[in-house]
């Protein structure tokens, strides 16, 4: 009872916010299928730069972020890297802030390929932190292969 209440006693905008990033980490692997990435996460970015007054407050990135992974936190199931940082992406671009969105590859010993998507502002990465980023060899920026 007493995260709820405060959950309930944060400020307007974080509770939108995470409310927000709950209702995107919910529908974008359903959009996703029916999309491509490239068409779906420009269809976001743009979207998300015409509807910056649905959400009050000017956050920092800690703040977005943080909203993100609480409501991933409280939500049932578990979603992708892909979605996370989709997530957050979005909300980040809400509020002006201009995110690299990586996506890297690496071959398993197995001899598998795996993938993993994070966000990196000002050179850090800001969400998909791993122990072992490291051996994703990153694809070109999202940036730099296509426009927004």
């Amino acid at each position: 009872m007493s995260q709820l209440v405060r959950f309930l006693s944060a400020r307007i905008g974080d509770l939108c916010r995470v409310f927000l990033a709950g209702f995107l980490l919910l529908s974008l692997p359903l959009v996703f299928s029916f999309g491509s990435f490239a068409r779906v996460r420009r269809g976001l970015v743009w979207l998300s730069d015409r509807v910056a007054w649905f959400v009050p407050g000017t956050p920092t990135d800690r703040r977005i972020v943080s909203a993100v992974r609480r409501a991933d936190h409280h939500l049932p199931g578990r979603r992708k890297c892909l979605i996370r940082s989709s997530t957050a992406e979005v909300l980040l671009v809400l509020y002006g802030f201009a995110p690299e969105h990586r996506i890297g590859v690496a071959k398993e010993e197995n001899g598998e390929i795996s993938a993993h998507s994070w966000l990196e502002l000002d050179g850090d990465v800001i969400i998909g932190e791993l122990d072992d980023l490291r051996r994703f060899d990153p694809l070109p920026s999202l940036e730099a292969t296509e426009a927004i």
